[in-house]
């Protein structure tokens, strides 16, 4: 219990002093209560995770004004993050860690600024999460899906301390920073490297298309389904759908191309260098070249 000493004038003796009871400060949560968004961060990380635990869906996938679904992620993801930047400066003028007095527009702008930084990470939750999968062909996808199902669990670790109140001081600068770096590694890991992965030249298509005698493409079929490039392309032939990718009956790409762009990947499509061997490559792009845009 606190206590205000009131001053009272009375006209027969002068000035008198009354104590007032007011209504005592809250305590600060012991830290056992960091336990509580501790468990949020567990739960959500992993109920992302089941949610994506599917195999690529070839339907549902959008790209608004960008030339494919995965530039579309990449895009959204740098908005994203750019307002996280921008977050990390206008924390650190609420914390009195800038030289700077804080003007009064600086908190509501700090939270709108959060507010629009996970509205655009929904598209790309969207088709990470429901329409691609969890995904491990290569550390680099692993670690990205993983920073991903992350991300939701840090984010609704954050929201958690910040409704609750009364944690320890350090508590909530952590966990934004933890949501920050979470963030950061999820765009390092997908746009960064969309970005920085320039498309290698491709051979220019020969008339008539030439497909060497020792690409078998009967073979190519089954490596087209085992390899996924069904969850990507669109191909008559082999009954696929995908929307991430060019259509390939649209297309119409030579041997040679499908060749190139199958071992070097590029425009948002990995090398399969490493997960194909160099029979698998030939047959896959003996197939596509002869059957794409056949009715």
């Amino acid at each position: 219990m606190t206590f205000v000493i009131v001053r009272n004038l009375r006209l027969d003796t002068g000035v008198t002093e009354s104590v007032v009871p007011t209504a005592p400060l809250p305590a600060q949560r012991p830290y056992r209560w960091v336990a509580v968004p501790l468990v949020v961060f567990a739960l959500v990380s992993l109920t992302a995770g089941l949610l994506a635990a599917h195999d690529p869906r070839s339907k549902g996938y959008f790209r608004l004004f960008f030339s494919d679904p995965i530039h579309l992620k990449a895009g959204f993801a740098t908005v994203a993050a750019a307002l996280a930047c921008f977050q990390l400066f206008t924390a650190a003028w609420i914390f009195k860690k800038l030289p700077w007095q804080k003007p009064a527009w600086v908190n509501p702008v700090h939270r709108w600024s959060g507010r629009l930084a996970f509205l655009f990470t929904l598209p790309v939750a969207y088709h990470c999460i429901f329409k691609l999968g969890f995904q491990d062909p290569s550390t680099r996808v692993l670690v990205h899906s993983l920073l991903g199902c992350a991300f939701f669990g840090a984010f609704a670790a954050k929201v958690t301390i910040v409704r609750m109140h009364r944690f320890p001081r350090l508590v909530l600068p952590l966990a934004g920073g933890l949501l920050f770096a979470v963030l950061i590694g999820v765009w390092y890991t997908s746009a960064v490297w969309l970005y920085r992965r320039a498309a290698p030249p491709v051979p220019a298509a020969a008339a008539p298309n030439v497909v060497p005698a020792d690409a078998h493409p009967a073979a190519g079929r089954s490596v087209f389904a085992s390899a996924g490039c069904a969850s990507c392309h669109t191909l008559r032939a082999a009954g696929a759908g995908g929307q991430i990718g060019p259509n390939l009956d649209r297309l119409r790409p030579t041997y040679a191309v499908v060749l190139a762009k199958v071992e070097n990947g590029g425009g948002g499509m990995p090398s399969f260098r490493g997960q194909l061997s160099p029979q698998q490559i030939k047959d896959v792009a003996a197939f596509v070249s002869t059957t794409a845009g056949a009715p």
